[in-house]
């Protein structure tokens, strides 16, 4: 995580329907440099915003890679819970839920029916489960295999929301990570997750319930993704021997016989750029 410090707000504007927060922040050196990043706890509208479309789960089978989804069913290597495809169901009113549970975990990721891209604006609407120390809660993330390249949510633990970009750089693969609402227990609530991405202009900007929450600039991130990319949802239980997954999302303890943590994706949406 870079060290920068947020400090005197300076503007509140309207920006394409979404609100921005605008900002100075101080870098390391000391030096105050122009920015417009929103404050670690922004404020969020009360108002809902118009629903998305159902998320189509219409052909998704078990193998079928033609599908625009797939859920997952093999060995989690970051966790004692492997992926599991029945963790995933269609739900009431078009809604999807995905259940983690003493058997195994989902993840739901795009599949060869879903185009990669690297313009475009990603929505994702979900209710987020019941959060606790160890869970890795990731309602909206793109991601390519090849070159590993990431822009993500995720929930750490009960520590609060990060947002992440992932990819390659000189000596090996990198991040760039920043923590919004630190210390706020979310469970329960829910939001629209959104991650704008212009690679040929270079920013990626992400949104927490039509607000702009955060923004990397090419030329100032510590990586930037250069590939298209595809959606992932997902939970999973981080493995509690593993001391940087502890530091980070705190210790998983289990969980007991019969107990269930469901996340609700009410729907989804991909709007390509003008």
């Amino acid at each position: 995580m870079r060290a920068y410090t947020y400090i005197i707000p300076v503007s509140l504007l309207l920006a394409g329907g979404m609100a921005v927060v605008g900002l100075e922040r101080q870098g390391g050196d000391g030096m105050t440099v122009a920015s417009d990043q929103p404050p670690r706890n922004p404020i969020l509208p009360t108002t809902p915003l118009p629903p998305l479309p159902p998320l189509d789960l219409s052909d998704m089978r078990l193998w079928n890679w033609a599908g625009k989804w797939h859920g997952s069913n093999w060995t989690n290597g970051m966790s004692p819970l492997p992926w599991m495809f029945d963790h995933i169901r269609k739900g009431k009113r078009g809604d999807v839920e995905l259940f983690l549970d003493q058997a195994g975990a989902p993840e739901l990721a795009a599949q060869n029916g879903t185009a990669a891209a690297s313009r475009g604006l990603w929505e994702a609407d979900v209710t987020l489960p019941q959060l606790r120390d160890g869970l890795v809660v990731a309602p909206l993330w793109l991601y390519d295999a090849a070159s590993k390249d990431e822009v993500d949510f995720e929930l750490a633990g009960r520590n609060g929301l990060d947002v992440t970009l992932h990819g390659a750089r000189a000596g090996g693969m990198g991040q760039d990570q920043f923590r919004l609402f630190a210390g706020r227990d979310m469970s329960g609530e829910r939001h629209r997750f959104g991650i704008k991405l212009d690679e040929a202009t270079g920013y990626v900007e992400m949104y927490v319930d039509g607000v702009r929450v955060y923004r990397w600039d090419r030329g100032q991130a510590a990586v930037f993704p250069a590939k298209p990319l595809k959606p992932l949802i997902e939970m999973w239980a981080a493995d509690p021997n593993n001391p940087g997954f502890v530091g980070w999302v705190g210790r998983w303890p289990g969980l007991a016989s019969g107990e269930r943590l469901t996340m609700t994706v009410h729907g989804y949406r991909y709007t390509p750029l003008p």
